[in-house]
């Protein structure tokens, strides 16, 4: 699920008579008969239930008390945990209640939550409802945490009331008697912009768990065999664009079923096998694709439900980037190159397909995470045909085999320390790849100051003939060293970072660019109580500076400000500025090895302004502008202006659009015939446009739209030659076009509808479209009509998942 903007928080007491100092602690009861979950509150289990009430605001005004009452009562049997809250409101009817999708985290709406921390590692899961009946749950860990458990909601006359069941395969906890758990509630009143906590957490600290309250009185509670079972199927058809042996654009329409299943299983109390089975991601949301001009790579966000959930061990150091496996073949674009005069491509998947893949994941009683991840991908194949009619298959990627594991030991103060590798081994003669990290973080016992370290070796096969297993293995690292301040209204830090030329983590990790070395300092003064203007305000001021280890040169700096102040009327606004004041040197912009070239040196600043996000219209605005202080006059300069706007508690409209102009943009180009490096001054226009619309019948059963449309264009108005020293001399005699006019359009229309815990409906229609040309249109419209001419995609798929809980089946089985 997505967490709210808020920090969250729970804690249930009874006990009256202790200090502010001290844990508040609650003590829950065991019942015989379980309440009906229906929010009325008015099961005979709930009466002589101890009530924790009390709570403190942490917004707007931090350490008063609440304005409106709030009851929480805690029970539990031999199966579940149950809670019941009663929050007060004396003007019901203006309770916010918008509908919404599961872990829809940003609908206007009251909510409640609960937590719970069974092991004090801080590492709580929390369950939250809204005053409208949208579960929410996550944990610290894990945002996307999906577990399934009951809930009801009932606004009455005097506020608004919810009841929750959380079955015990839902958590894990510790295998003793007597369990003593951190814990925690809080409740958000929209209208007025106020989340009260019963255990106050302050605003100063690094990590708002450590003041937590507990919860006491759970015994002789057994964690029962998880294991659930959600096989689905899919049909898909696909309309899809192709040239023949003529370079003639035809379409061809397939279609495909598919069938697979997601298996969990908890292998003892504390860990959790998760295996996905012939898996379809035919219905994931699609990427927002950009223009690249950079020698970096661009990283796109993971949506493959799979791929998001329980992978929080695995994040380290920028190893793991899951969107590796199922990536577009190493040999997709390189395909008409590979092919003969007169063939024609019939068909070239754009992804790998993923057999298999499985990861075990947990914690034990002493705080050690242990996690492995291993996934499978096919070999993938091009069909070509030639003049005569004959088809052949070309590989473009060989069956591969990922594999991730770590250990991730917790510490006293909150402080851990971890160990990962990665590896990634093809099949035949193609490069393996093997990643090995580890490292630290200290804090002190206020948990005011921290120290940070990790070093990294990656270990790189290469193929050095046809033999299978003849390689050359070249190894690289990096290692990070920092301090900081963490908590306080000032705080700061510093860190020297090393990435040696060698260093190469993309095989199943991000891109990372090498060969340089890295200081970096901030401080930062922060506000968390109002004052006559602000609510809250984060100002930083940094500074960074990088070199190339083998030349000593000066490869980026940077003096950056950043400040950020939310105003009384919960609107708020951003400034930040950024200035180079060295002359630098890019060594990977000449797209060859060795070469460098000078770049000059800039400012720029962005303003950003959001209204206040709790009305029907939610108004953002940004603006940017920056310019070379040196040589070149390369004003560039950018806007955006969006808006959301709730129509009523179903259905809400968001549109944003963007508009950046930048006059001189230097960089890479191309090769001339003698491959000497050519660069361009280019101007570049870009605008984006994005629509999302949503429409829910009630909770969890809606209609969603998402469409954007991306346009990037440069025209080159002159070239360079690039020298030995790094700088550019004008270059008359190249006779290339690198003028570009790119678009990608999108559009993803969807019905969903959760119809029982964990079980799903959605039928999807996807259209894309992706076409770059050296034409470009001066006019905004005819670029856009024109878009619609280039080949595109279309696509609608229907899955049914359905969930199958071994207790659930179990117990109809009894009756």
């Amino acid at each position: 699920m997505k967490k709210f903007n808020f920090t969250l928080i729970l804690i249930l007491v009874v006990n009256i008579g202790f200090s502010q100092s001290e844990k508040r602690t609650y003590t829950t009861i065991r019942v015989k008969d379980a309440p009906i979950i229906d929010g009325l509150l008015n099961d005979e289990v709930w009466k002589n239930v101890p009530i924790a009430s009390d709570m403190l605001q942490l917004n707007p005004n931090e350490g008063q008390a609440a304005t409106k009452k709030t009851d929480v009562k805690v029970i539990y049997d031999d199966k579940a945990i149950y809670a019941y809250a009663m929050l007060y409101d004396s003007s019901p009817d203006s309770i916010r209640k918008e509908l919404g999708n599961r872990d829809d985290g940003s609908i206007n709406a009251d909510a409640f939550y609960i937590g719970f921390d069974p092991y004090n590692q801080l590492n709580p899961y929390v369950f939250g409802v809204t005053a409208s009946g949208v579960q929410l749950d996550y944990t610290d860990s894990d945002p996307t945490y999906d577990a399934v458990w009951e809930s009801a909601v009932k606004i009455n006359d005097q506020g608004w009331a919810v009841e929750i069941r959380i079955p015990y395969s839902a958590i894990r906890f510790p295998s003793k008697e007597n369990q003593e758990w951190l814990f925690q509630f809080t409740r958000s009143i929209k209208r007025s912009g106020e989340y009260d906590q019963f255990a106050l957490t302050p605003k100063t600290a690094s990590n708002s768990r450590l003041f937590w309250g507990k919860i006491v009185g759970l015994s002789n509670i057994k964690a029962p065999l998880r294991l659930s079972f959600t096989p689905f199927v899919t049909a898909y058809a696909e309309n899809a664009p192709y040239y023949d042996a003529n370079q003639n654009l035809k379409y061809g329409t397939s279609v495909s079923y598919n069938a697979g299943a997601d298996i969990k299983y908890g292998i003892d109390d504390r860990f959790t096998l998760d295996l996905t089975l012939l898996p379809d991601f035919s219905q994931v949301q699609s990427d927002n694709k950009i223009k690249n001009l950079s020698y970096q790579e661009v990283t796109y966000n993971e949506n493959r439900p799979f791929f998001k959930e329980g992978t929080d061990l695995f994040n380290k150091n920028e190893l793991f980037y899951s969107r590796r496996i199922g990536k577009t073949p190493s040999n997709f674009y390189a395909l008409p190159y590979m092919i003969n005069q007169g063939d024609a491509i019939i068909e070239n998947p754009s992804n790998t397909k993923l057999i298999n893949a499985i990861k075990i994941s947990g914690r034990n009683d002493n705080g050690l995470g242990i996690g492995f991840f291993n996934a499978i991908t096919d070999n993938t194949y091009a069909v070509i045909e030639d003049s005569t009619g004959n088809r052949r298959k070309i590989m473009t990627e060989p069956l591969t085999n990922y594999n991730v594991i770590v250990f991730d030991q917790k510490l006293k103060n909150n402080s851990s320390v971890f160990l990962i590798n990665t590896n990634v081994i093809r099949n035949g003669i193609y490069d393996d790849a093997n990643v090995t990290g580890s490292g630290f973080t200290l804090n002190n016992k206020k948990n005011s100051y921290a120290i940070d370290a990790f070093g990294v070796l990656s270990q790189k096969f290469q193929t050095v003939d046809t033999i299978q297993d003849n390689y050359n293995a070249i190894l690289g690292y990096k290692y990070f060293i920092g301090a900081r301040k963490s908590s306080g209204n000032f705080q700061f830090g510093l860190s020297h970072y090393f990435i040696n030329k060698n260093y190469d983590s993309k095989d199943l990790g991000y891109y990372v660019i090498g060969n340089k070395m890295s200081e970096k300092i901030y401080i930062s003064y922060n506000t968390y109580k109002p004052n006559k203007i602000f609510r809250e305000t984060y100002n930083t001021l940094s500074f960074y500076y990088t070199t190339n280890p083998e030349s000593k040169k000066t490869i980026s700096s940077q003096m950056y400000l950043s400040l950020y102040g939310t105003f009384l009327n919960y609107s708020n606004l951003s400034i930040s500025a950024a200035y180079t004041p060295f002359i630098t040197y890019d060594y990977n912009e000449p797209r060859v090895d060795g070469w460098y070239s000078r770049a000059w040196r800039y400012f720029y600043m962005t303003a950003d302004y959001q209204s206040d996000a709790r009305k029907k219209l939610t108004i953002n605005a940004h603006v940017e502008g920056g310019n070379f202080i040196e040589r070149f006059s390369g004003i560039g300069y950018g806007t955006s202006l969006g808006a959301l706007f709730r129509i009523n508690k179903k259905m809400q409209i968001r549109y944003n659009f963007y508009y950046a102009y930048d006059s001189y943009n230097i960089g890479f180009a191309d090769f001339d015939e003698n491959y000497n490096i050519v660069y361009g001054g280019r101007r570049l226009i870009t605008f984006e446009n994005n629509l999302t619309m949503q429409y829910l019948f009630k909770n969890d059963m809606s209609i969603n739209l998402i469409s954007r449309h991306y346009n990037n264009t440069g025209e080159y108005l002159k070239y360079y030659s690039l020298q030995t020293d790094g700088d550019i001399i004008e270059n008359s005699t190249y006779n290339g076009n690198r003028n570009f006019n790119y678009n990608a359009f999108n559009i993803d229309l969807a019905f969903t509808w959760q119809f029982a815990p964990g079980s799903l409906i959605s039928l999807v229609y996807k259209n894309a479209i992706d076409a770059e040309s050296p034409i470009i249109y001066t006019n905004y419209y005819k670029n856009f009509s024109q878009t619609f001419n280039s080949p595109q995609i279309n696509s609608i798929s229907l899955k049914i998942l359905y969930y199958l809980d071994y207790q659930k089946l179990k117990k109809s089985k009894n009756v």
